[in-house]
């Protein structure tokens, strides 16, 4: 069941306030802040560079024109590949090559953990790694424009959103040191662990 009433009070604001959970409501009476479901996606070239987007134009309400993974909400009815092989493709404009989207990382815990900063509404987000495959189309208009970032020429943690900066050093970490299994939980690992 969806929440079918206004977004906004008839004075403008939001019903939901900004930066806090809001509740899910469902069919038997349920009605509770519940994790939900998302997908970012480690894209990477033949170099291994990563594709950031700018993810929302600057008057998103949600961390707008902030970088950020290719990614988003799994709608339902809709896997958690097809998901993630869909937000590249709308979000960059590549395919990923068949037979290369993995599982990187499962996302979850407070705020106060890595990979975790910005987080208000209760995400579990599942990090897949994908090799770009050819460019069938433009990036769709949630995004400003696509850039390869590398290791040498990664922006500042303050130009992400969703703490995608630190999943980004974690991959980077762990082409330099492989983790001992995927996917990994990270708020079951240290800082030392993970970067």
């Amino acid at each position: 069941m969806f929440y079918k009433g206004p977004l906004l009070r008839a004075d403008g604001s939001l019903i939901i306030p900004r930066g806090k959970p809001h509740n899910c409501y469902y069919a038997s009476g349920w009605n509770r802040a519940y994790s939900h479901t998302a997908v970012a996606v480690l894209l990477t070239n033949r170099a291994g560079n990563i594709a950031a987007v700018v993810a929302r134009h600057p008057d998103e309400p949600d961390q707008g024109g902030l970088l950020c993974l290719p990614g988003g909400y799994v709608e339902l009815g809709q896997i958690l590949a097809r998901a993630a092989v869909t937000e590249v493709r709308e979000e960059t404009g590549y395919r990923t090559l068949p037979g290369t989207l993995t599982p990187f990382a499962i996302m979850d815990g407070p705020s106060s953990l890595p990979g975790r900063q910005n987080e208000h509404n209760l995400n579990i987000v599942h990090v897949f790694h994908a090799r770009a495959g050819r460019k069938v189309q433009e990036h769709d208009d949630e995004v400003t424009g696509m850039h390869w970032i590398s290791s040498k020429n990664m922006p500042p943690r303050r130009s992400f959103a969703f703490g995608h900066y630190d999943i980004i050093r974690m991959w980077y970490r762990h082409r330099r040191r492989p983790f001992g299994h995927l996917p990994i939980y990270p708020s079951g690992m240290s800082p030392s662990e993970l970067f």
